[in-house]
């Protein structure tokens, strides 16, 4: 098993996740993409919440 607690996460990544974090507006997810042991991409969602009901639509 690898041990991840020697990994060092840099600077600039710590402040993009949590501006990711903070876009987010009241519901949603960030997704980090990791690939050949890089961040590759982080994705912001966000969820609209809503009750509305689609059996009375035109």
């Amino acid at each position: 098993m690898v041990d991840h607690s020697s990994i060092k996460i840099t600077r600039d990544l710590v402040v993009e996740i949590k501006q990711a974090l903070k876009n987010v507006r009241g519901w949603g997810s960030v997704e980090i993409f990791v690939q050949d042991h890089k961040v590759t991409q982080i994705t912001e969602r966000n969820i609209k919440k809503t009750n509305l009901s689609i059996k009375d639509l035109d």
